[in-house]
């Protein structure tokens, strides 16, 4: 539903020695059950890559038009597919915490801390050191049960 042009991926350098990584942010619409997409460099294209998504208990066994026409209104909204697929933010890690986080390897690396957490400002699971989504985060339903 939110085809067309290409999205721009954040890089992320990490020194010399080590590759960069590419990073986007996708916030999913409450309503999907999968998401597929495909990754590419300008010419060639790399998927299509499918994730599948757990559908929250109070919405378990409704049948899939019930997902179908959610996500079609979600998303129908003016600038919505902009909103759900952005360049991640831009934190770029230039330099080690301390000189003895450098590895033997000729200490030219950085040993990066990764802190899993819930990266929602919104949630009250939210962990301002967390630099990576461990899932943690509750997902928001308004559901009639």
């Amino acid at each position: 539903m939110c085809g067309g042009e290409p999205r721009q991926m954040l890089k992320k350098a990490r020194g010399k020695v080590d590759n960069p990584i590419y990073t986007i942010q996708i916030c999913i619409p409450k309503h999907a059950v999968n998401l597929i997409f495909s990754f590419t460099n300008g010419v060639d294209w790399d998927g299509p890559y499918r994730l599948q998504f757990q559908v929250p208990k109070a919405w378990q066994n409704r049948p899939i038009e019930f997902f179908n026409q959610g996500l079609a209104e979600e998303l129908s909204k003016e600038g919505a597919c902009d909103r759900a697929i952005f360049p991640d933010t831009s934190i770029v890690v230039d330099r080690c915490a301390m000189i003895g986080n450098l590895s033997k390897e000729g200490g030219d690396r950085c040993s990066l801390d990764w802190v899993p957490g819930c990266m929602d400002p919104g949630s009250h699971l939210y962990n301002p050191l967390a630099n990576v989504d461990d899932g943690t985060c509750p997902i928001d339903s308004d559901v009639e049960e």
